[in-house]
């Protein structure tokens, strides 16, 4: 289930509650798309950052502009250096090309006596134009910070399928005892379920076991955390909790998530509002029953023990052979299961202590199983040595027990109040209480989460649907019956991946509300009742359908998300300047027309002329070409025109400018 839990994608604009204020709002596009808006908005910013040059050129160059002695059109005849650098600020497109210009202006006057000092001259306009050029180049590269790597993993909204609903927990279908579903469809999708969920625990979570392939996860988060101590013993009776630690005697493996979020652990997109806590908490330890055990009976090679104590049934007993080591028989095990509901009923009495948990419990038989050293873990014990040598060492018990509580609780971050810690069943009505103040989001995703903690315990998780294969121990075996030596430490192993099984189960059953649980399995249909939002009342289909259209999951390589206020800030700024640009000279002449003053008057003739048209115009003066014009239907153009027609003299390949006076001739070359 944990690995073939596949979603969809919604591509588009929307809001990611991980973020903050106006990042909030997320564009999340294909990643082919997104290579392409990322070169788009770099190109838009190369081309802002010519534009800027342009403004800041404009500024700067009719800063500069200053009447001459002899002269009141702009010009200054008694400084060619000013000259050049008030054509380099006209002309030049780019600040790359006017930074080689001054480079070049540079080197063309070191050491000629110049009428004005060359640094202070060309130093502004070198500046200014290498700052422009380093500013936007940056600018170019890290415009891709508004967007996800292409190769990190993205968060992204799911698409819902479409009978993506509510469920509803049939508490009466959960009996007294962990009988398996008779159907055997029942069975294939509880095992492939526990598979899958044990496959991706033994990748993600604390087992260190890693896949050959790299494999990704599309859960919010890779792995749900947890905490792991030691604490006392939850079970009745002296020294009913065995380990093979002296210094700690008579306690148990504490396996605590704390609180998870629903929004950053289990993916449920939502405000700080509508979000709610969930927390797991399992207490384990082999048990010691050697109190609990009437004196076996022998019969055709099988001793059959009567545990109906340990149990509480009128008649329970568990048969092995009497000599397993003239067998080749494996590990066996099966499970038990009593619901924190069910308190009421008469518990065996060394469960008392645990009324407000359910309760499992882990029969294991070890059987012909034999080591090649001595196994001091008190799930696994074996002590005793064959006559052979070296020695092998064979089970000290013919079946050993784990028992674990179970306890969920949860909590509203809001107002920060929170059920007790307390069976499944239990919590779940506490949430209920208006004491609790849950809003309705915030008891959909409760609910979402409490389907799954209720359905599940360890046994289901290990020995109930897998049997021996539910065993960590049974890795370590070769040749049906000869295993490896075993840490003492082997059962908090056994459960710590019972544990992480379980929270990868409901990382997954969660996505599974995207309408992607079989409802035509018995196990769900029996269990989890589906209530199509059609059925809802109003406000509560506005929930879940909330629900439904806001679960985030993770992917790589695949898509890219966009901060949607970032890039409408590159491209508004951007168009912004490249407009200023464009229209600046424009809009100046038409003031200085508007409004005639001598030095508007003196600069915007110092523009026009330093510029490159007019410039190639005094040249093609001077070879006799002419008379010239401004250009435009009105003669209100920067570009100068020659005001005659050409014509074109086909007898000798040249041109010929017809005047009122005579013809002037242009020949090619």
């Amino acid at each position: 289930m944990a690995t073939n839990v596949s979603a969809s994608v919604y591509t588009g604009v929307w809001r990611d509650y991980s973020q903050d204020g106006a990042n909030q709002l997320i564009l999340t596009i294909p990643l082919r798309w997104g290579n392409i808006l990322i070169s788009g908005l770099a190109l838009l910013v190369s081309t802002a950052g010519a534009a800027t040059w342009r403004v800041a050129a404009f500024i700067l160059h009719q800063v500069r502009v200053r009447r001459g002695k002899n002269r009141t059109d702009g010009r200054t005849d008694s400084d060619p250096l000013q000259r050049q650098v008030q054509t380099l600020l006209r002309n030049n497109a780019t600040p790359i090309s006017a930074l080689v210009d001054a480079l070049s202006i540079q080197r063309a006057w070191s050491g000629v006596p110049t009428p004005s000092s060359l640094t202070r001259t060309l130093l502004p306009t070198a500046f200014l134009a290498g700052f422009i050029t380093l500013l936007f180049g940056l600018f170019s590269i890290f415009v891709s910070a508004f967007a996800t790597r292409s190769e990190s993993n993205v968060g992204v909204l799911a698409r819902p399928g479409d009978a993506c609903g509510g469920w509803e927990f049939n508490w009466s279908a959960i009996s007294v005892s962990n009988d398996l579903p008779s159907s055997f469809e029942s069975l294939r999708a509880r095992m492939d379920d526990v598979l899958a969920a044990r496959a991706y625990a033994t990748w993600f979570y604390s087992q260190g076991k890693q896949p050959l392939a790299v494999t990704n996860t599309m859960f919010p988060v890779p792995r749900l955390p947890y905490t792991a101590s030691m604490g006392p013993c939850p079970f009745l009776g002296e020294g009913r909790c065995l380990s093979n630690d002296t210094s700690s005697p008579n306690t148990a493996l504490i396996l605590d998530t704390g609180l998870l979020d629903s929004h950053l652990h289990l993916g449920i997109n939502a405000p700080m509002k509508d979000r709610s806590n969930i927390r797991h908490r399992m207490e384990c330890s082999p048990i010691d029953v050697s109190d609990m055990i009437q004196p076996p009976e022998e019969s055709n090679g099988t001793t059959t023990f009567n545990i109906s104590t340990i149990f509480r049934q009128p008649v329970f007993s568990a048969a092995f052979p009497t000599n397993p080591q003239s067998l080749s028989m494996g590990y066996t095990a099966s499970s038990y299961w009593w619901s924190g509901a069910t308190r009421h009923l008469d518990w065996p009495f060394w469960l008392s202590a645990s009324t407000t948990s359910d309760i499992s419990a882990v029969l294991i038989a070890q059987n012909s199983v034999r080591y090649t050293s001595p196994v001091y873990d008190p799930l696994f014990l074996a002590t005793t040595p064959s006559n052979s040598s070296p020695p092998i060492y064979y089970p000290t018990h013919p079946f050993n027990l784990l028992a674990c509580t179970q306890q969920v609780q949860f909590c509203n971050p809001v107002t920060g109040s929170c059920t007790n810690l307390t069976h499944t069943a239990q919590a779940y009505n506490e949430s209920h209480s208006p004491s609790l103040g849950l809003s309705p989001s915030q008891k959909t995703a409760i609910e979402r989460s409490a389907l799954l903690l209720g359905l599940t315990d360890i046994g289901i998780l290990g020995p109930a649907t897998l049997g021996s294969a539910g065993i960590l121990a049974r890795d370590s075996v070769f040749g049906d019956t000869f295993s490896l030596d075993l840490p003492p430490d082997q059962w908090t192993r056994e459960c710590k991946l019972w544990f992480e099984t379980k929270l990868a189960l409901l990382q997954a059953h969660i996505l599974r509300f995207l309408d992607r649980i079989d409802k035509t399995s018995p196990i769900y249909t029996n269990t989890l009742i589906y209530r199509p939002v059609d059925g809802m009342g109003k406000e509560e289909r506005e929930v879940v359908e909330g629900v439904c259209k806001n679960m985030r999951v993770v992917t790589t390589g695949q898509y890219q998300n966009f901060q949607v206020w970032g890039v409408v800030f590159v491209i508004v700024v951007c168009a912004v300047v490249i407009g200023v640009s464009v229209c600046l000279g424009t809009v100046m002449r038409m003031i200085r027309g508007w409004r005639v003053t001598s030095e508007g008057e003196m600069r915007q003739r110092a523009r026009e002329r330093d510029g490159i048209y007019w410039l190639l115009r005094l040249a093609m003066e001077g070879e006799g070409v002419g008379p010239w014009r401004r250009g435009g239907r009105r003669a209100d153009q920067g570009v100068p025109v020659v005001d005659e027609r050409w014509a074109r003299d086909d007898s000798d390949g040249g041109y010929e400018m017809k005047t009122v006076t005579g013809y002037v001739g242009i020949k090619k070359g």
